[in-house]
């Protein structure tokens, strides 16, 4: 299969240079962590209001919801006026993050996550204009999965390193200081999504649904499996016997070390591996999302979280640089994340209530065949796809 360069008006977009992926980074660290930190969450949610899994991770859903509703209704918008409005969705994530602490019912706890979640949409958004029609988007988005991921996953070693007590009590304002720390870079970000002023906007394309489709379905379909897992993560731990001061420490671990998996699209050969970095990926997570529901130990809790893990980080740059490439400013990228967000929210929602009714061995099989039924889907978005770009030269745009 050879892929044919493909000149367009956006190929004159230059390459991002380190110091753009930086404030990429942490703008993207910002507008995910969310789900990063989803068993953190759903934990603090459960001990401190006294709930079940099945309504703390429905909860706890609610910011991923947010970030679907911004990147579904507001894309273009926010295109338009990236600088402005990165500024307000940096200081308004981290007011809404910290007014997660003060809410007296849960409630208004939910409340303030979906209002933090609108807000994370937003910098989503903005992160998605600056890669739109970059040539060597696949290897951004690596490198923005993979450093964001390990921000956001240092953060959750942190806070579980930290007493229970604390962590109850004040764990909404832990984070929002930990965000504040990167607040400057990711608020500059929006400059990154601002066209050239000599470059001219490229035509409107004609949207490639064969393509499209396939790519929305692996999207669901892994974005559903990991949401569900995670949100699950605390709750098995302690089905297993787990203390929680040890769960803690296994999920932070996990979660750094499962950032490798972006490494498989940082390399400059991984493009012409894509389909088959792919169904390894998928293949992995499904397996270790059926040995974790049915681990006995903590060496297995750990084992099975990491493959889940790095399988998904592994997926994630691919998908996002495949849109990347059909999307002439974001707003397509934007709006297919919200098929992301949405798989997200209903594998959060849902998590609670189908290992309740399935048991987890059953859990464990249904996850594991979604991973499996992304597989001919991700054959048709990348099977025949071709390169994005002609490559003149590089440029970096710092």
């Amino acid at each position: 299969m050879t892929d044919k360069p493909e000149a367009t008006a956006a190929a004159d977009r230059p390459d991002l240079g380190w110091a753009a992926l930086l404030r990429l980074s942490c703008a993207y660290a910002i507008a995910t962590n969310g789900t990063l930190l989803m068993p953190l969450f759903v934990g603090v949610l459960m001990r401190r209001f006294g709930i079940g899994d099945d309504a703390a991770t429905g909860v706890a859903a609610l910011e991923i919801g947010g970030i679907a509703i911004s990147c579904a209704v507001f894309p273009r918008w926010i295109a338009r006026v990236p600088r402005r409005l990165a500024w307000i969705a940096t200081l308004g994530s981290l007011l809404a993050q910290a007014a997660s602490a003060s809410m007296p019912g849960l409630a208004a706890v939910g409340a303030a996550r979906l209002v933090t979640g609108l807000f994370e949409g937003v910098l989503f958004v903005v992160v998605a204009a600056s890669l739109s029609n970059r040539p060597a988007a696949e290897r951004a988005w690596g490198v923005i999965v993979l450093a964001s991921g390990v921000f956001d996953c240092a953060l959750l070693v942190g806070a579980y390193a930290l007493p229970q007590e604390v962590v109850l009590r004040w764990v909404f304002v832990i984070v929002a200081f930990a965000f504040a720390l990167i607040a400057w870079p990711a608020a500059v970000a929006g400059n990154d999504a601002l066209a050239p002023p000599s470059s001219t906007r490229p035509p409107p394309r004609a949207i490639r649904w064969h393509v499209l489709l396939p790519i929305w379905a692996v999207m669901a379909l892994v974005y559903s499996v990991l949401s569900a897992q995670w949100a699950l993560a605390d709750v098995v731990g302690h089905r297993i016997g787990l203390p929680p001061e040890r769960i803690g420490p296994l999920l932070a671990l996990v979660s750094l070390l499962g950032t490798v998996g972006a490494l498989a699209a940082s390399h400059r050969r991984s493009h012409a591996l894509r389909v088959p970095i792919l169904w390894i990926a998928q293949g992995v997570m499904a397996g270790g999302v059926l040995w974790f529901f049915v681990v006995r130990g903590a060496a297995g809790f750990f084992a099975a979280q990491l493959l889940v893990s790095a399988a998904f980080y592994a997926v994630t740059p691919f998908l996002t640089s495949r849109l990347s490439g059909l999307d002439a400013d974001g707003s397509l990228l934007s709006r297919s994340i919200v098929i992301t967000f949405v798989a997200a929210f209903a594998g959060t929602a849902l998590a609670g209530t189908a290992l309740t009714r399935l048991g987890g061995l059953g859990c464990g099989i249904a996850l594991g065949l979604c991973a499996l039924v992304a597989m001919p889907f991700t054959w048709k978005a990348f099977g025949d796809a071709a390169p994005r770009f002609a490559r003149p030269g590089r440029r970096a745009a710092e």
